[in-house]
Order: structure tokens, then sequence, then C-alpha cells
């Protein structure tokens, strides 16, 4: 049994170096799957292969973990070519479907699942927020992605195993992701608005994310779709 275990299955990101922290100082026995273990070392961590497509050795550690936390998915911070394109959807969808399936085989299946999604899912918005409630979903490329994602996600339903997917806004943190990108941009005299300068953008800090995911984990009634953010967008 492996009761203080959190896969991170795809965990090497930005996200993924931010609940690796987290969790080993809350003293949690955190693995992570990645297709490149011999590129990562970190204390605490331990760093297992897999290829996002095809259940392997990895999924022994499944049973009896405390979460599984599925961060996987192709940086979406490139050229929107066919071939990125592709590999934005499939990457996110095949890594749920083999965890689902990898899930269905377990004796004693973790009790909680949690798979990214994305607040982009939501349609532009400046005449109001949207929420898990009210919102409107949107239409485009980012928005097929998804819901095949979150599709994929909730297709894989096990007794016993809490499933939530969390619709994340930019995480801003100095360590990489947006951030970075933003603070270049303004340092070369970029800053400023945009266009209108009215368009809105939703965030969450790297504190709120760590916090987040542990109230995940300690309150047992949450489950279905959530959204990460903070609470007050900005132009």
């Amino acid at each position: 049994m492996k009761k203080n275990t959190i896969l991170l299955a795809g965990g090497t990101g930005t996200m993924g170096r931010i609940l690796q922290d987290h969790f080993v100082r809350q003293g949690f026995r955190v693995v992570v799957l990645t297709r490149d273990p011999a590129r990562h070392k970190r204390t605490g961590v331990t760093f297992l292969p897999w290829d996002g497509r095809n259940i392997g050795e990895w999924a022994a550690e499944l049973e009896g973990a405390t979460a599984l936390i599925n961060l996987a998915g192709r940086s979406v911070d490139c050229r929107y070519n066919e071939r990125n394109k592709a590999l934005i959807l499939d990457s996110r969808v095949d890594a749920t479907n083999v965890l689902g399936l990898a899930i269905a085989r377990c004796t004693a299946p973790p009790k909680l699942w949690i798979n990214l999604s994305t607040a982009t899912i939501y349609r532009h918005a400046e005449d109001r927020a949207m929420d898990e409630a009210t919102g409107e979903l949107g239409s485009g490329f980012s928005v097929n992605v998804a819901k095949a994602w979150e599709k994929a996600f909730f297709d894989h339903p096990r007794a016993g195993v809490r499933q939530v997917a969390v619709r994340c806004a930019m995480v801003f943190s100095p360590h990489g992701g947006a951030f970075p990108r933003f603070t270049q941009l303004t340092r070369f005299g970029l800053g400023g608005h945009h266009g209108s300068g009215t368009q809105y953008v939703s965030w969450v800090h790297e504190a709120d994310v760590a916090a987040f995911f542990q109230w995940l984990i300690d309150t047992p009634g949450v489950d279905s779709v959530i959204d990460l953010a903070a609470p007050t967008p900005v132009t």
C-alpha cells in the first residue's frame, strides 16, 4: 500500500515543480511520471518513465496512493500549426485515457484523481465573469481541446475514486510559465495595454496553486468540475 503517495503524471513543468515542492514539504512520497526521468533529480521525488500512451510498470504506483494528479500535455507555448495542434490535443487525451485504463485495473485505486483542464474552455467574455455554475463554453481550437480533455477524463469513472477536473487559469510563478514571458516583454518596453486594453486575464499565484491542490485532497466532498483562479481577473 502507498497511502502517502502522490503521483504527478507529467509533473515536470511549472505546476509540477510547484506541487513537487509542496507535497515533499508536507511529508508525502512524491512520484513523477515523465518521458525522460534521467533528466530530473530532486530530493524526496521519484521519477519514473512513461510515454503517456501505454500502461507500464508505473501503474503499480497507483495501488493505494493518496492521489493521482494528471498534468500531462504538450506545452501550448508554440506556434499553432497543424502538427503542434495535433500534439496539444493528443498528448492530453492519450495521457488521460491511459491513466483511466490503469486505474480500472487497480485492486486499490487512488481515492482521488485530479485531472488538469483549462479556464480557456469558457468564451472570451468582457461583460461578466465565467464560473462553474453559470459559465458559457466558448468555441475554437483551444475550447475543443478542453472539451475533449474533460470528456476523456469523465469517460473513466471508477467506484470509490473521486474525480475532479481543474479548470486552471494561467499560473504566475517566477520559475516558469507565462509570468517570466510577461516580465521579459515589459523589460523590452512592450508593457502597457494592448488593443483596447479591456481584455480580462484570469490568473492564479503559485502559492494558491499548492494550497488549492492540498485543499482538494483534504476536502472529500469536492468533485466534478472546479475553477482555479484568483477571484478577480485583471485587464
